[in-house]
């Protein structure tokens, strides 16, 4: 509860700031409408016309140097084989040993049927276009590799296996499972991460204040932590009225942060390993896992209106999923242009929920048990186990336990958060004589 509050006052002093309310309106216009045309702009590229690459899959030992120019300037250069082992050996090397070594080179102007193809290009990189064609052109196993970044890509030849509809149908569903899984470890994880390093952020400032504290300051310290961060401040307040040394729970707060930042970890290559494929531009895990955890912070820190926490966290998932799908249905597509475009739908349909609830919540009438205040920092609600959760922090199981809204409780099981002092006092002398 009390970490709720320290949340709930940062996004109010955010969102009270003057100019948020044009900032979000803009951001939300923009984005969407970048979003938009860039999914058009990758719906035109996926029906344009592929450049058919040369190679002959019969002869082993060809390899081919690709070359893509612009009158003198040389815009990129590609190397690819059926042999993985001769992208990597120099040329030189290459010929004393009778290997054939073909040159291509096209202009750039060449490979567009149309000046407005070339303009819609120029939102892509050459290497994409290049991998677009191979990936659509050659049916065999091949390696390609980039001169400049040495990056390596490689395809297998695809076998055409007739299915029936029951098999179709199976495979859609194990792919909706396999992405459905891997969406839920990483954005599990990924909470628990934000949680994590924000219940232990305030070991920085413990540190920062013992330092102070050896200079002489002693009157700041237990009083500043139990009040800013009732969750560490309370425990060492006790050890400081005991004199007791404060290094061990230092140490278990810092040992814990480490431990969620390396399960962190681990979730980022289980992720890949079950939602991307193995031809993926360099760094589109990351960005995508990065983007999972802004998202979740964010949604931490700003959501707290009943209509955000029930529609935004869905519209979310559904574009995860959409770029999720595509990714893995195709054999090589356009996904750098696809994740800029699952960036700007995320942070654009943010901004629109920031802009039309909860920034309007800030004025809302504080007495309706809808609107969010200190005391209701969100209007869904997790049901209190334990009184010591109040000024304690829940159990880290209760992350996976739905949240409600007030129809799904009894009145007497509001009266905290309506803060009705005397039917809970009622209650509570209701279970103390229970007990005894």
């Amino acid at each position: 509860m009390e970490l709720e509050k320290t949340l709930y006052r940062v996004q109010e002093r955010i969102l009270n700031y003057g100019y948020v309310p044009q900032f979000t309106n803009i951001c939300s216009i923009f984005l969407l409408s970048m979003a938009s045309i860039h999914l058009l702009i990758i719906w035109r590229l996926s029906y344009r016309n592929i450049n058919q690459i040369e190679f002959d899959q019969n002869h082993k030992d060809y390899l081919y140097n690709y070359k893509i120019v612009e009158g003198d300037s040389t815009l990129l250069t590609m190397k690819y084989s059926s042999t993985p082992e001769l992208l990597h050996l120099r040329t030189e090397l290459l010929e004393q040993h009778n290997f054939t070594i073909k040159n291509i080179t096209v202009e750039y102007n060449s490979l567009f049927e149309s000046r407005f193809q070339a303009l819609l290009s120029q939102s892509i990189n050459l290497e994409t276009l290049f991998l677009h064609d191979v990936a659509y052109s050659i049916n065999s196993n091949i390696y390609v590799k980039n001169n400049s970044t040495n990056h390596t890509f490689h395809w297998r030849q695809k076998q055409d296996v007739a299915q029936n509809y029951t098999q179709k149908i199976s495979k859609t569903l194990w792919e909706f499972f396999v992405i459905t899984l891997g969406l839920f470890i990483s954005s599990a994880v990924s909470s628990l991460y934000i949680k994590i390093t924000i219940i232990c952020a305030p070991v920085i400032i413990i540190i920062m204040l013992e330092v102070s504290y050896i200079f002489g300051n002693r009157q700041i310290f237990p009083i500043f932590l139990a009040r800013a961060f009732p969750w560490i401040g309370l425990y060492l307040n006790i050890l400081d009225r005991t004199q007791r040394s404060k290094k061990q729970l230092i140490i278990a707060f810092t040992l814990m942060l480490f431990l969620i930042y390396f399960i962190y970890l681990s979730s980022i290559f289980i992720g890949s390993y079950l939602l991307f494929k193995a031809q993926v531009p360099y760094g589109l895990e990351d960005n995508f896992f990065g983007l999972v955890t802004v998202s979740e912070f964010a949604s931490l820190l700003f959501l707290r209106t009943r209509t955000s926490l029930y529609f935004l966290p869905k519209f979310t998932i559904i574009f995860y999923y959409l770029f999720l799908w595509y990714v893995r249905s195709t054999t090589y597509g356009f996904y750098s242009l696809a994740m800029l475009t699952l960036s700007y739908a995320c942070f654009g349909t943010f901004c629109l929920f920031i802009f039309i609830y909860e920034i309007p919540s800030l004025e809302w009438n504080p007495l309706s048990f809808y609107t969010p205040t200190l005391d209701r920092p969100r209007c869904y609600y997790l049901p209190v186990f334990s009184m010591n959760w109040v000024n304690e922090l829940p159990q880290l199981w209760t992350m996976f336990y739905p949240l409600h809204g007030r129809r799904y409780f009894q009145i007497q099981n509001l009266a905290l958060v309506d803060r009705n002092f005397p039917l809970l006092n009622n209650l509570l002398d209701i279970e103390m004589q229970e007990q005894q």
